[in-house]
């Protein structure tokens, strides 16, 4: 597993990035200077030139071409010009502030899982989410999703949290000198997400539907391998994980779940509180939801 220490300078990820100016220019403008400053445009009738764009228009066009890009340099008036739609996107949604949320203890304060103190679940959009890290269900290439019709978390954090991500991954990628493996985990920072860092991980996949042991070794692995990364940062105290595995991947998420509480809960219990003090479940379905509660409702603590 490529240690945090052979990339972390190569990403510059203890510098803080830049907030965007404060630009006169309309939305408009800066996507005709976003979009004709980024090579390899896969398509290139979405142009402000040819259409009266609305606020949510205009995401959708810079998304789609960041989504598609490959990995790669852009002068600095495309960056700003990108660092500022992505800003000014990012504000139109909103924030929901992580430590604010409620936690387990609160919402099941009969529930018996050991950790109920120190998580919180909550239904939304990542890109809405205020937290040190989000946790990101990467490719093994670590180069995003590249449908931008796909509504995955992967595509929906390189989407908003700007063309940055995907650089930094290639960077990381480069020095690793192949792709990621189930289980690992690396951090980028989150640029234009709310989130300061992003804690990509590649969740097993099943072609049969069928799990065994080392699967649900995998999965867990996920989740410990992230926090354990996060830790090792230093400066994160908050962590957001999606339901990892389920979906397209084809995990049960009955079982799934079970294993994320149990992984979390044992993690907490082994490290203490003290750097991580939260960790969140961004769950986007009420059928989900229940499943989570279900869980935690009937959880026995060993």
């Amino acid at each position: 597993m490529l240690p945090l220490s052979a990339y972390r300078e190569a990403i510059n990820l203890d510098e803080p990035f830049p907030a965007p100016i404060d630009d006169p220019r309309s939305d408009v403008d800066l996507l005709r200077i976003a979009l004709g400053g980024l090579p390899e445009r896969r398509y290139p009738d979405i142009t402000p030139d040819h259409a009266i764009f609305t606020d949510k228009g205009l995401a959708f066009a810079l998304r789609y071409e960041l989504v598609l890009r490959s990995p790669g340099p852009f002068d600095e008036d495309v960056a700003e010009s990108i660092n500022i739609l992505l800003a000014r996107h990012s504000a139109r949604m909103g924030r929901t502030t992580g430590p604010n949320l409620m936690r387990v203890s609160e919402m099941l304060p009969r529930s018996d899982y050991g950790a109920a103190r120190n998580v919180a679940m909550w239904r939304g959009d990542v890109r809405e989410l205020v937290a040190d890290a989000v946790v990101n269900a990467a490719m093994p290439n670590l180069l995003g999703c590249t449908d931008p019709m796909h509504p995955c978390i992967d595509n929906y954090i390189q989407g908003q949290g700007g063309p940055w991500i995907r650089n930094d991954c290639a960077i990381i990628h480069d020095i690793q000198g192949h792709d990621d493996e189930v289980g690992h985990a690396k951090i980028t920072r989150g640029y234009r997400l709310p989130a300061k860092y992003v804690l990509h991980t590649v969740s097993p996949h099943l072609e049969n539907g069928k799990v065994t042991e080392a699967d649900r070794a995998a999965l867990a692995s996920c989740y410990t391998s992230c926090l354990d990364l996060a830790l090792e940062k230093g400066d994160i105290h908050s962590v957001s994980f999606c339901a990892l595995s389920t979906g397209k991947n084809n995990f049960p998420f009955a079982e799934a779940t079970r294993i994320a509480l149990d992984s979390v809960n044992r993690w907490l219990q082994y490290h203490g509180t003290d750097v991580i003090e939260l960790v969140i479940f961004n769950i986007f379905e009420d059928e989900d939801a229940e499943g989570y509660m279900h869980a935690l409702n009937n959880w026995v603590e060993d």
